[in-house]
């Protein structure tokens, strides 16, 4: 191989680095849920902590009904979870970071771009039964994050996107655990 062909490789190897170098990578550190006395409970597990641009963290969410009676679910766009974000330190508005699921490509009541997101707020409503279980996964996307530390679980558009209801009340009840999810950066050098 010739110095000339040789330096071309070379410098096109390093510029194509030269940006994964500059993305900051995160890590899902730590993952806590300060459940409410209600019927149901929701387990958050993080699946893959690692949250680059090119590869996202991702979130296991389970909706148990801990009841021995059937509970119906109210929520809007995918169910039972909605459209979920993760809001930053101390932030309530729109600057939430949007947590993409498989679900949203399923349905025509979501759509999430890289710089957009909607939501049909048509309810959807469904039973889950006795000691049932349903769960969902969400990702985090590396160039969606902003910030450290500890981050809220919450609906993306609205604070609390789920509500329940026993079959034969006519009230529904919103649940709205508190859940947090600290974001922290790792290093990209030994």
């Amino acid at each position: 191989m010739n110095r000339r062909r040789y330096l071309g490789l070379a410098t096109a190897a390093m510029s194509g680095l030269a940006g994964c170098l500059a993305d900051t990578e995160y890590s899902v550190s730590a993952v806590a849920v300060d459940d409410i006395a209600a019927p149901l409970a929701l387990d958050v597990t993080p699946v893959d902590r690692s949250v680059t641009v090119d590869s996202p963290g991702t979130l296991a969410l389970t909706l148990r009904n801990t009841s021995e009676k059937p509970i119906e679910i109210r929520t809007t766009g995918v169910w039972p979870f909605g459209m979920l974000g993760l809001a930053p330190p101390g932030e309530h508005g729109p600057d939430a970071i949007l947590l993409l699921s498989d679900q949203y490509e399923e349905t025509d009541r979501v759509e999430a771009t890289a710089s957009s997101a909607h939501l049909d707020n048509t309810p959807i409503t469904d039973t889950l039964d006795g000691g049932e279980s349903v769960g969902a996964q969400y990702e985090i996307h590396g160039q969606r994050v902003a910030d450290t530390g500890t981050h809220t679980l919450r609906g993306y558009f609205d604070a609390v996107p789920l509500s329940y209801r026993d079959p034969d009340a006519d009230g529904w009840t919103q649940y709205h655990p508190d859940v947090t999810v600290d974001l922290s950066k790792r290093s990209l050098l030994p």
